[in-house]
């Protein structure tokens, strides 16, 4: 046998071998959201977490509920976690309503700053001490971390504190980045909880929930279709010595969108927020029907006393400004900032019933008008 026919034989042998021990199943589906990707094999899953936040680099994770799997050399240098989590540390509010929904509340084991958390089956928890408390965002505590020992620490990250969680990987904690918050779709966000029903192993119940929520998302997006009309929205206040709006491309523009509202900077191209100065704040303030969330006021002497033109503008006198911050769990915590990013469509609900009034008995989810 020549030594040529012979290296083709075995390279044959070695692929039909690694595609027989690990069949792919199934691409990754996502509909909406652009930051993550699912791949399952036949015993084990890929999950890819693309830009966790501006410029950063892809993440990659193998999940299994074998520890004894076998992988493919390509995939032996990436993080490895066993599934279904038993416990887990997460470290944003936006975290705690796929855990809520998905029915492993339980399971998480420490938060920072809790004082902040809404859920009333979370505050219960940490009430009783199942929830520990450790430190905040940016400093979380890492000794009790490190005692702890979760099976995963969910991060949420601007790349500045990267170090930070590096510690925690080198000590056998794996820390999974969640870029949620990147997403530039409400659904986007949405589909987050995905990456949750792969790590408790509750796929098929994470799909029928956000198939559930599409479904209502876009039924009221097509009785809002209908609408004519469209009031000019202005959305932002001032904090500090300056403005800070929405980008015409951000997630919360789509949201007035999709509600039949025609943001007052729609032909912006950022994505994220703006800096406005006071000038250009308020003649675009001038021209809005509506103004939503202008700042940490709780009414509207407070926000006479913030901003004294308020009382010129037509939204102040049509008493057409709304806010999203008044709506408090039993500690403080804003129920929009915990639950809006998953249940966009509560959030669609509520800026269509803003901006097109027609049933005075609508209960609010999150939303309420500055009194």
């Amino acid at each position: 046998m020549s030594m040529q026919k012979y290296l083709w034989i075995l390279l044959f042998l070695t692929s039909a071998c690694q595609l027989n021990s690990n069949p792919k199943q199934e691409e990754g589906t996502n509909v909406f959201a652009t930051h993550f990707e699912i791949t399952n094999y036949s015993d084990f899953n890929v999950l890819k977490i693309k830009e966790a936040w501006q410029g950063s680099k892809d993440f990659t994770y193998v999940l299994s509920k074998n520890n004894n799997t076998s992988l493919p050399d390509s995939l032996q240098a990436y993080p490895f976690i066993k599934i279904p989590l038993q416990n887990i540390v997460v470290t944003s509010t936006t975290h705690l309503p796929a855990l809520t929904m998905l029915g492993v509340a339980d399971k998480l084991v420490a938060f920072p700053n809790t004082q902040y958390v809404s859920s009333p089956k979370i505050r219960k928890l940490i009430d009783i001490h199942k929830v520990k408390e450790i430190g905040s965002g940016m400093q979380l505590n890492t000794e009790a971390l490190l005692q702890l020992k979760p099976d995963v620490l969910m991060a949420f990250s601007s790349g500045q504190d990267q170090r930070n969680y590096e510690q925690f990987a080198k000590n056998g904690i794996p820390v999974l980045y969640n870029a949620d918050w990147m997403e530039n779709t409400p659904l986007g966000r949405a589909e987050w909880i995905k990456v949750f029903g792969l790590l408790f192993d509750k796929q098929a119940k994470a799909d029928s929930i956000f198939k559930s929520i599409v479904t209502r998302y876009t039924a009221i997006k097509n009785i809002i279709k209908k609408t004519t009309n469209k009031p000019i929205i202005f959305q932002g206040g001032k904090f500090g010595d300056k403005w800070y709006v929405p980008g015409g491309k951000s997630y919360a523009v789509a949201l007035i969108a999709d509600a039949g509202g025609q943001y007052i900077l729609s032909n912006d191209t950022h994505t994220g927020s703006l800096q406005m100065n006071y000038e250009n704040a308020l003649l675009k303030l001038t021209k809005a029907d509506i103004w939503l969330n202008p700042g940490m006021v709780e009414n509207k002497q407070q926000l006479l006393q913030e901003f004294d033109f308020a009382s010129q503008i037509k939204a102040f006198k049509n008493n057409k400004i709304y806010t999203y911050n008044l709506t408090k769990g039993a500690t403080g915590g804003v129920l929009y900032f915990e639950q809006s990013n998953a249940r966009p469509d509560w959030v669609l609900s509520d800026l269509y019933h803003i901006f097109y009034p027609v049933d005075q008995n609508y209960a609010f989810h999150f939303y309420q008008q500055l009194k």
